[in-house]
């Protein structure tokens, strides 16, 4: 059966906004994302591969943006995730001016666990990469970087290659079915926000893995608002695995 972990104190800690940019571009093979390889010195997320994005900053709220969107996203949030794209991959969604907001569609909504020492409020945007843009690595945060196709990125992190977090898993198993940018552009997602869960499963058959991320729907994660699979993600062999 699984039991859940509670935060140490019995209080969780306070969410931090934040905001991620799954950014595409199209090939002839299908689209592929950018990903980079995030320094091991940094203390959230060292060593894994992630997409472009981090904390909203108070600026964030005020800068100069081009936003005609309505959707109920606090437009802070789409600011931020231009500013971290600009600033970690060297990607401007926009002009000397302003950023060009409404290319920033939203994808999904993750919130941290309450276990964890630090949380964060999440928005993950997609976009696609501008016209005679290159994506880089500011070789500070990020010490790698590469462009993949959601399919390979997958095999890699199979392979123990490309160690990944659940929801950059999660994210990459939904980019699968989309045939081009456009399309992931388009797609037309429910956006209920993701709360992981994490416990310890007694009676599942892995040798190795007794931590699981459930997310809601999960059958030991029943849920108003489920997600459709994968919904669990078993901690083995020193990586996470989409299951």
């Amino acid at each position: 059966m699984p039991r859940d972990r509670n935060p140490p104190d019995g209080k969780p800690a306070d969410l931090r906004p934040a905001a991620t940019v799954i950014l595409l571009r199209d090939t002839p093979d299908g689209p592929e994302v950018w990903m980079m390889e995030r320094n091991r010195a940094v203390g959230f997320m060292g060593a894994a591969w992630v997409f472009p994005g981090g904390r909203v900053d108070p600026e964030d709220a005020t800068r100069a943006v081009r936003l005609t969107r309505e959707d109920g996203i606090p437009s802070h949030f789409r600011a931020a995730a231009a500013r971290e794209l600009e600033e970690e991959a060297g990607v401007r969604l926009g002009d000397a001016e302003a950023y060009h907001l409404d290319g920033l569609v939203p994808w999904s909504h993750w919130i941290t666990p309450e276990i964890e020492p630090r949380r964060y409020d999440t928005w993950f945007f997609v976009a696609a990469l501008p016209s005679g843009a290159e994506a880089r690595i500011d070789g500070q945060e990020a010490v790698a970087g590469a462009w993949l196709r959601p399919a390979d990125a997958l095999t890699r992190a199979e392979a123990g290659t490309l160690p990944l977090a659940p929801p950059t898993l999660r994210t990459l198993v939904e980019l699968l079915p989309y045939a081009d940018v456009a399309a992931a552009l388009a797609a037309r997602r429910p956006l209920p926000p993701i709360c992981p869960r994490f416990v310890k499963i007694d009676d599942l058959s892995s040798a190795d893995a007794s931590v699981w991320v459930l997310l809601p729907g999960d059958p030991d994660y029943p849920s108003d608002e489920p997600v459709d699979p994968p919904t669990r993600f078993p901690f083995a062999v020193g990586r996470w695995w989409a299951r």
